[in-house]
């Protein structure tokens, strides 16, 4: 971890200026540049994001903070992110439904961890469905513990990978770093919860997380 942490942030500043120095050499280029210009100067300011992201991903993983516990409003959570997830990218024609057994679902958590969890299952969902289907998310609160499901209409998971998919990176994707439901999974562990997930081929995926009512200090 200490490893990971150290060469993740000496990573950061120079890929950081690999980014700079890229959009520098783009504006200069301007449009009198060639097509063969501007596609490598494309490719260095996307493949320069894509490694950013990776490292960032690395950087979290490797850190695993520990959660500050703080009285979060779920549902409020829940709506918050979807549509956060929405400005930052295009979510196509999902249609996106939340059905909570109460309005004000209390939890005992880190905010802007849960806040996390959401936002790669969303993501991944989103991804799946390719722009299209149907995202739906219910949330109810029981005794002792909070369940969540968050289910969509996307092409599903293989049997085989089922076993892995929270193994860091372990990836499916193209462009996947293989760190996200690791993440989740590290996150959802240290709130004392726990996290399945049941998908068929063609059909879909649903992810069940279960938070302890009384998790926190």
């Amino acid at each position: 971890g200490t490893l990971e942490s150290g060469a993740a942030n000496e990573l950061t500043n120079q890929l950081n200026n690999i980014y700079l120095s890229a959009q520098a050499l783009a504006r200069k280029a301007g449009d009198t540049s060639s097509i063969e210009t501007k596609g490598a100067i494309h490719d260095i300011l996307g493949q320069s994001e894509r490694v950013k992201r990776i490292v960032s991903e690395l950087l979290e993983f490797a850190r695993g903070k520990e959660p500050y516990f703080k009285e979060v409003n779920l549902c409020e959570l829940i709506s918050d992110t979807y549509r956060h997830l929405g400005s930052s990218r295009d979510l196509g024609s999902i249609r996106f439904s939340s059905n909570f057994d109460s309005q004000l679902i209390i939890l005992s958590a880190d905010e802007g961890q849960l806040e996390q969890v959401f936002t790669n299952l969303f993501a991944n969902a989103v991804d799946a469905m390719q722009l299209r289907g149907e995202l739906t998310v219910h949330a109810k609160q029981e005794t002792d513990a909070t369940v969540i499901t968050i289910s969509d209409t996307g092409k599903g998971i293989p049997r085989e990978s089922l076993d892995k998919i929270f193994e860091p990176f372990f990836t499916s994707k193209d462009k996947g770093t293989g760190l996200g439901l690791a993440i989740v999974y590290n996150i959802i562990k240290k709130h004392k919860g726990d996290i399945v997930v049941e998908s068929e081929v063609g059909k879909g995926t649903t992810f069940t997380l279960t938070l302890p009512s009384g998790t926190g200090n």
